[in-house]
This record gives C-alpha cells, structure tokens and sequence, in this order.
C-alpha cells in the first residue's frame, strides 16, 4: 500500500481544479525517475507530476480527503511516502511533491524528492523546481 500525505491546501486547491470534472477522473501522481525532465540533473534525480486522469486497472487507488490520487507501479517505490502540498509565497507557487523517503540530493543538487507542479495560472502554469 502506498503512503501519502496530502496537505490541507493541496487537497483544497485539488477539489477546487476538479469542480466540473467527471466523477471518475482522479489526480495521478507519478514519478520519472533518473534525471531528465524539468530538474534535469543527477543520475539519482526523482521528479514528480500531478494530472487529471482516469484510473487504470494497474493503478493503486490512494484515497484523502475525498480526492482520489492515482499511482501506477512504475511510480509507486518513488511515490510511496511522498508529501503533497500546495504553495504561495514570492518565490514559488503549484503544487509542490517532495518525498523524504528517497536519497538526500546530490552534489548537483538534484536527487531526492525534487518536484514542483502546477506554477501559476499567470505564467500558464507547466512544472518546475521549486525553491528550497
């Protein structure tokens, strides 16, 4: 069974965005692991996503809240304990998924956890790291 914390403003931003969507569509929270992406980087790196979707019959079905958040095998050993919030602040704004289960960063400071979703509707939104 995978873990994960939802933090209040996420699951409140999450209800909000899903106003107007199907009963059966869910949040996927995946994992791409190994660099690349939007951290770029190190070989250890892990970045996180969040998109609506429909659940696949391989999903693992996390329910908090009454928001359903779907994770597929593949993501499930780097989502597994992985804390959901949603940020506001000068320097950042999205969602943001940070796991404190998986290695610390490395020296390019890119493993472990790094993931910041969503940014703001102003800038079309999209995916980035968030300030630490």
């Amino acid at each position: 069974m995978v873990r994960i914390e939802v933090r209040a403003p996420a699951v409140q931003q999450v209800k909000t965005l899903m106003r107007g969507q199907k009963p059966e569509v869910g949040v996927r929270l995946y994992a791409q692991p190994g660099g690349g992406g939007c951290c770029g980087g190190g070989g250890g790196a892990v970045q996180f996503g969040l998109a609506f979707a429909k659940p696949r019959p391989d999903d693992e079905v996390v329910r908090v809240d009454g928001v359903s958040l779907l994770v597929d095998p593949t993501s499930a050993p780097f989502v597994d304990g992985a804390i959901v919030d949603y940020v506001e602040d000068l320097r950042e704004s999205g969602f943001k998924v940070t796991n404190p289960n998986l290695p610390e960063p490395d020296a390019a400071g890119q493993a472990g956890g790094c993931g910041s979703c969503g940014s703001n509707a102003s800038n079309g939104g999209g995916c980035g790291c968030g300030s630490h």
